[in-house]
């Protein structure tokens, strides 16, 4: 397992002025930020998903395809050693998803996956 930051949030004077999302460039907002390693805090829409969400997305996929347990265990072992899936105070969801993919990619074919259905499910 990864040596996460256990973030140390900046006092309510030190916050940043950032933009709340990247859609709304004109509207602003103080950000947090952890005075130990520098990260800013998501407070976007983007919200990160827990490491449990993602072990379950992996069952899915496994279970569709006939994936073998020794690649599930790569790939499970490899989501969990990737600090973005176990620190969400600065991760955002489309990364994590985009990096989740990359990893299934990178152990099975990837082209009998219809991934728009399969992170629309449960989602609405």
């Amino acid at each position: 397992m990864v040596n996460c930051c256990t973030h140390q949030i900046c006092r309510k004077e030190d916050r940043v002025w950032l933009s709340e999302t990247t859609d709304n460039f004109g509207s602003i907002e103080r950000h947090t930020w952890c005075t130990k390693c520098g990260i800013v805090q998501n407070r976007s829409e983007d919200r990160p998903k827990k490491i449990g969400y993602w072990m379950n997305k992996l069952g899915s996929i496994c279970y569709e395809l006939g994936i073998t347990q020794a690649q599930k265990r790569l790939m499970a072992k490899k989501i969990e050693e990737e600090e973005y899936f176990q620190d969400s105070f600065g991760s955002y969801g489309s990364g994590q998803k985009e990096l989740f993919i990359q990893i299934i990619s990178t152990y099975c074919d990837t082209s009998q996956i219809d991934f728009d259905e399969l992170f629309l499910v449960n989602e609405q």
